[in-house]
């Protein structure tokens, strides 16, 4: 697997299907319903907004996590370094025929997203 298509694959499983499950959630579950006190409070204020603040909400949400994989992402390539990090980190898929994967992620990410 090269470092575009691991790219690709993380973006569509975290961004998009999360998206859909996330929207599918707000619109579908009654906060009655939830046993989550989290859930329930995120359900009720969700049902208090208009139609264009909850897109806004749903926006936010998909923001922070384009935010946390491109961090992620930075942290895997050595570009982020958490403070008690020593060393850098080598991804390769379990077979290691493509090598090196990271590196690159964090501008591969932004560039899919900027394209976008």
């Amino acid at each position: 697997m090269k470092s575009k298509e691991f790219v690709i694959l993380i973006r569509k499983a975290i961004i998009d299907e999360n998206e859909e499950i996330y929207r599918k959630l707000f619109d579908t579950t009654d906060p009655d319903s939830a046993t989550d006190e989290y859930w329930k409070r995120a359900l009720t204020l969700y049902n208090q907004l208009d139609e264009e603040a909850r897109e806004i909400l749903l926006e936010i949400v998909k923001q922070t996590m384009k935010d946390t994989i491109s961090n992620v992402f930075g942290l895997l390539d050595g570009v982020n370094w958490p403070e008690s990090q020593q060393e850098g980190y080598h991804l390769q898929t379990e077979s290691g025929r493509e090598g090196r994967i990271n590196g690159n992620l964090q501008d591969i990410f932004l560039q899919i997203e900027e394209e976008g």
